[in-house]
């Protein structure tokens, strides 16, 4: 268990106004619904700014705001910039995943003609076929398949249960989360005399640096040449990622996002929950996905769009409108239809 003092935050910080006792001291971190006494909490809301006295945590981060009167029993921090004084400070919370001495267990199983560089961390069970290179300081944890000639890259940590096919490189400082499932086979079939055959699928996969995979997400090796996931991209858990798919820079996909075969995706795309682009799609830099929009064609860079099929946001809110009152609109059109009928009849 961690103890710090408020002064010790700040000092961690390098920057920040204490209002309060300097020498209150946490030991965990909680939400500021949630926290108690000894815990840091981070505000950002303009809702828990009102109601700030009430917090029962003993340190709170809070933006900083001119003016501020310290008005509760809890010592606040006041900073210039809260996400990330947030991300600093909740490092330190980071439980350790790795609990292994340096070295490779006695029961993993690890191929004489694998090359493990110095550092290399392998927890019991983990099994590294022929013709792997795992680089440096990697952590490898139980029950990890790693398949020949795949590559895992400097300070990589791969969770229980992922499974690293051959011919998969995982970039440096990369996290992949358990059950995940880099370069399975690629969704590719054809019709022959009635009946699906399957096409080869001997591409592979390239996970670029400090990429994050979620749990149970699957990253499918290219029918040919690789499929890839550009550095700095985080993926949720539940995502499938097709074969031969392109991923740029710096994306963030949320949970249960479907990437069909051969899409191509820019730099820094944001994709909501559920949200799904059809095979050969594209999709340009800095584009916003809304959860659960069905992409077929080319979204434009810098694009916002949702709905399925997805449309421009702006369009969808008005066509979102539009829908609930479509009762009254035919009510009134079924009015009218009746009126005219009334017309014709009394010329006739």
């Amino acid at each position: 268990m961690r103890k710090l003092t408020a002064a010790r935050l700040r000092e961690i910080l390098g920057a920040g106004e204490i209002l309060g006792d300097p020498h209150r001291l946490i030991t965990g971190v909680a939400p500021p619904e949630d926290a108690e006494e000894g815990d840091l909490t981070f505000i950002f809301s303009k809702r828990w700014l009102q109601s700030l006295s009430q917090t029962r945590a003993s340190v709170v981060v809070l933006p900083y705001r001119e003016g501020l009167v310290w008005s509760s029993s809890a010592t606040y921090i006041l900073v210039e910039k809260i996400e990330e004084s947030m991300l600093k400070l909740l490092s330190l919370f980071l439980p350790s995943a790795v609990t292994l001495g340096e070295g490779v267990s006695s029961m993993a199983f690890v191929s004489p003609l694998a090359v493990l560089e110095e550092g290399v961390r392998v927890y019991p069970f983990a099994f590294i076929d022929e013709g792997a290179y795992v680089e440096r300081d990697a952590v490898i944890m139980s029950h990890v398949f790693i398949g020949k000639d795949s590559r895992v890259g400097k300070g990589v940590l791969l969770y229980p249960g992922v499974v690293v096919y051959p011919g998969v490189v995982v970039g440096e400082n990369s996290i992949v989360h358990s059950g995940a499932v880099l370069g399975a086979d690629g969704f590719g079939y054809v019709e022959f005399q009635g009946q699906r055959v399957k096409i080869p699928q001997v591409g592979g996969v390239s996970i670029g640096k400090k990429v994050e995979i979620g749990a149970n997400t699957c990253v499918d090796r290219a029918t040919m040449g690789m499929t890839v996931v550009g550095d700095g991209t985080k993926l949720d858990n539940l995502i499938q990622i097709g074969h031969n798919v392109k991923v740029g820079r710096h994306c963030a996909f949320a949970a249960q996002v479907g990437i069909s075969g051969s899409v191509s995706i820019g730099d820094r795309v944001l994709m909501g929950g559920q949200a799904g682009v059809a095979d050969h799609g594209s999709i340009g830099s800095n584009a916003m996905i809304g959860a659960k929009s069905g992409i077929a064609g080319r979204v434009p860079e810098g694009s916002i769009v949702i709905g399925s099929p997805a449309l421009p946001h702006r369009l969808f809110k008005r066509v979102q409108g539009a829908l609930t009152k479509l009762p009254d609109m035919v009510k009134r059109m079924r009015a009218l239809e009746k009126a005219l009928e009334g017309m014709r009849d009394g010329r006739d």
